[in-house]
């Protein structure tokens, strides 16, 4: 059940159209101009100064630019999602007059209004918000933003309640896990696994019943709209969020609840195109699978000797990320990273402990289809 400032909230939303601060294309393009710049410059205004007209947009919004600038002086790459949701809630907070930001990175805690600052810690008395949004004329609404990916994005108080937010982009992955596999190449999970991701299980073995991981050309496409739907309720309840924030074609804000997913017509409201079981997702580990690489070296022509093996330049792929070279592949399941490696007489040569292993992601895409009108009429009608 929705309690009445959920509804107030959706109403606020519905009621007349909060546009974004910068546009979808403008978030893309302020992400796309510091992947380019952020390793070539150590002073922010050279950085800026290369294109004054990206540095305005990124000034413009609070969160934005404190996110922009966090991450070029420690020379991080930008977490991805994360201009969006800096975006999408300093909109609904200027919104709601909260004209008062507070970067926690930057900020004394103690001189923020009592109200809000003990609501900021954790039971461990640690901090673990972003960006605060608040009104310095009008405490008792204010917007707590996190950055934690186990948890929802973001806190919104109003007359002592509290609404739990997520934010997304407007096509984006939900409710993403990874998984091991076997030197057969089927996916496998643990128990602790099972207990915290169970809508997960049906799927594994779905895939498993026709398919291998090491075989598997390209990704496997999730066909259920049922299954999809049961993981898609199943990040609502493990995040804990009452509502999920995201933008139209227009760069209006829009928002669906829980209640949705169960409609009949869930379909008309939320897309789950593109959901899948990937190869091979984003993170790398110590081989698992030790067999599964001696196999994989031999078919590819490598020599192994002790520790060490050796295998044409030729039979290996570049690794590539921002259109630089990072590593070498053995095939779409191992590679070693460029500097644990040495290319001579035409071969790459490394050690077995360098080689890393990567794990498939489930994941789950999701976008919000319905028009705003139609979404309008559904939560204002209740």
């Amino acid at each position: 059940m929705m309690n009445n400032v959920l509804n107030s909230f959706l109403k606020d939303i519905y009621d007349k159209p909060i546009n974004l601060l910068l546009k979808s294309s403008e978030i893309k393009e302020i992400e796309d101009f510091y992947q380019k710049y952020y390793q070539k410059y150590t002073d922010i205004k050279m950085f800026y100064s290369v294109d004054k007209n990206i540095a305005r947009k990124i000034k413009k919004v609070c969160s934005v630019r404190a996110e922009i600038e966090r991450q070029f002086f420690c020379k991080k790459r930008l977490q991805s999602g994360t201009l969006c949701e800096c975006v999408l809630a300093e909109s609904i907070a200027r919104f709601y007059q909260l004209d008062s930001f507070a970067d926690v990175f930057h900020t004394y805690i103690r001189d923020l209004p009592a109200n809000i600052l003990y609501r900021l810690r954790d039971d461990n008395n640690r901090i673990l918000c972003r960006y605060i949004y608040y009104n310095k004329n009008d405490l008792n609404t204010f917007l707590i933003q996190y950055g934690n990916p186990t948890r929802y994005d973001a806190d919104f108080y109003m007359n002592g309640e509290k609404i739990k937010l997520e934010f997304k982009d407007r096509i984006a992955r939900a409710g993403e896990k990874e998984t091991e596999y076997d030197d057969e190449g089927k996916l496998v999970y643990s128990h602790s696994f099972q207990e915290e991701n169970p809508t997960y299980i049906s799927l594994i073995h779905q895939f498993n019943e026709k398919n291998n991981i090491i075989d598997l050309v390209g990704n496997y496409k999730i066909e259920s709209d049922s299954d999809k739907k049961e993981i898609l309720k199943s990040y609502f309840k493990s995040l804990g969020f009452d509502i999920l924030i995201s933008m139209d074609l227009f760069d209006s804000i829009i928002a669906i609840t829980y209640d949705c997913i169960d409609k009949d017509d869930c379909c008309s409201f939320i897309s789950f195109d593109g959901s899948e079981i990937r190869r091979s997702g984003k993170n790398s580990y110590t081989v698992f699978t030790p067999n599964l690489l001696l196999k994989s070296i031999h078919q590819v022509g490598g020599i192994i000797s002790g520790n060490s093996v050796k295998i044409p330049s030729s039979n290996m792929i570049n690794r590539m990320r921002n259109d630089k070279i990072t590593g070498r592949k053995i095939n779409h399941l191992f590679y070693v990273r460029l500097e644990s490696l040495k290319e001579k007489n035409g071969y790459c040569e490394f050690l077995i402990k360098d080689v890393k292993q990567l794990k498939p992601t489930i994941c789950v895409h999701i976008q919000i289809i319905a028009e705003r009108s139609r979404l309008r009429e559904y939560y204002l009608s209740h």
